[in-house]
């Protein structure tokens, strides 16, 4: 599917998502916008995280943003929309205009029915948002990505409901070098509500990713979680699963034929290799209010993921947050990531990431913030004839404000 279509595609739905509201959500409905805005100021040591050049810089942020509310009795409809501007003092060519919007309806069908749809468009740089993902570093390059997802979800009794959505997200690189990807999924969510501290689930889904001529990706992964509330602050996810990966490689090699009028030509030829795979897959994540003021957060998994090159990749991964809460205006929070990420083949690259990210935050006011934040992030890679490492220093500082429900009808 070509670009313009996939846009076109994305637009019909945002139309028709407006045009078929359920006569729940009017304009009697609580209706209200709020809008913000965020500038930061700062320092990179290597915009480009890369192991071969260095390219130090200072730049300036702009975030404008803003939330339209809409909600009744049966629907709620949120849009969050934000514009990211960056100006770079030396190097101009890195200036970029960016934005992340999401468009969500909930609506109430019944006491025991309800439904989420959501809308996406998202135009980001690769580099950072496949750093912040899975520690792989790729290009800089501008990526445009549409999206939608429909779910439902039925309370069959007081302790068992399901859950079944599916949806498509659409990537395009306008300059290259990935190819564009359409990424279809289904997902289905059965719950059981042992007690009133236990809970288990299972999510089974199944994703197909088409790399534009080049191949594609069927991943079927299921996994059995537990969650367990310790208190009324202080919980824990466990899952345990498994996922088969089914790939398609297409190529086309050059091969000499025979042509009765032209004689000996130069042609290609295409070829088609077909791979299979599979894997276990975990999660665990902890979420711990030690004290009034002190809380840790812990995520480590095992999961396969499609990278945007079309590389199947494992990753393993640990994240760890630690919130402290010094007064009733200032608080310092830490974030901690160590990704190890395994590529299939004879050509596999493996990396090890690691990121730390310490940040201050005075609140000035309710709605007027101050933060200062600082990140270490350092990658190794081994391939089979290299093997090198490179790392980054960032530092900046941002002031935020935020106007709640600046135009509201109650």
């Amino acid at each position: 599917m070509c670009h313009n279509r996939k846009l076109f595609f994305f637009t019909f739905l945002v139309v028709l998502f407006w045009f078929s509201f359920p006569c729940g959500l009017n304009f009697a409905a609580d209706w209200s916008l709020s809008p913000g805005i965020r500038v930061s100021q700062e320092y990179n040591s290597d915009v480009l995280f890369s192991h071969l050049d260095s390219w130090e810089d200072f730049f300036t942020r702009v975030e404008p943003r803003f939330k339209l509310i809409g909600e009744s009795e049966r629907a709620k409809l949120e849009l969050d929309s934000r514009v990211i501007g960056e100006k770079y003092y030396e190097y101009g060519h890195f200036d970029t205009v960016n934005t992340d919007n999401e468009l969500t309806l909930d609506y109430a069908w019944s006491p025991r029915f309800s439904t989420t749809l959501t809308n996406t468009f998202i135009k980001d740089n690769i580099l950072e948002t496949e750093l912040e993902r899975a520690g792989v570093a790729g290009f800089r390059q501008d990526r445009y990505k549409y999206g939608f997802d429909l779910t439902g979800n039925y309370v069959i009794s007081e302790v068992f409901s399901v859950a079944l959505g599916g949806g498509g997200t659409f990537s395009y690189y306008p300059d290259g070098p990935y190819p564009d990807l359409d990424l279809w999924d289904i997902h289905f969510n059965p719950t059981w509500i042992i007690n009133p501290r236990d809970s288990l689930g299972l999510y089974v889904n199944f994703d197909y990713a088409d790399y534009e001529e080049i191949s594609t990706i069927q991943t079927l992964s299921q996994t059995l979680y537990w969650r367990r509330d310790l208190s009324d602050t202080t919980f824990f996810v466990l899952g345990a699963g498994y996922r088969y990966t089914w790939t398609k490689y297409e190529f086309s090699i050059p091969q000499i034929a025979f042509d009765p009028t032209l004689g000996f030509v130069l042609v290609n030829v295409d070829r088609e290799i077909r791979d299979e795979d599979d894997g276990f897959i975990f999660n665990f994540s902890l979420n711990n209010d030690w004290t009034e003021r002190f809380t840790t957060i812990v995520d480590l998994g095992r999961e396969h993921y499609n990278a945007i090159d079309a590389r199947g990749i494992d990753r393993n991964y640990i994240r760890m947050t630690l919130k402290y809460k010094l007064t009733e205006k200032t608080s310092f929070n830490c974030k901690l990531a160590y990704d190890v990420t395994e590529e299939k083949g004879t050509y596999g690259v493996d990396r090890d990431y690691i990121k730390v990210s310490p940040s201050l935050r005075w609140r000035c006011t309710k709605d007027l913030v101050f933060d200062f934040h600082g990140s270490y992030e350092y990658r190794k890679t081994d391939g089979r004839d290299y093997d090198y490492d490179t790392d980054r220093f960032r530092s900046w500082v941002s002031l935020s404000y935020w106007w709640p429900r600046l135009w509201a009808n109650h």
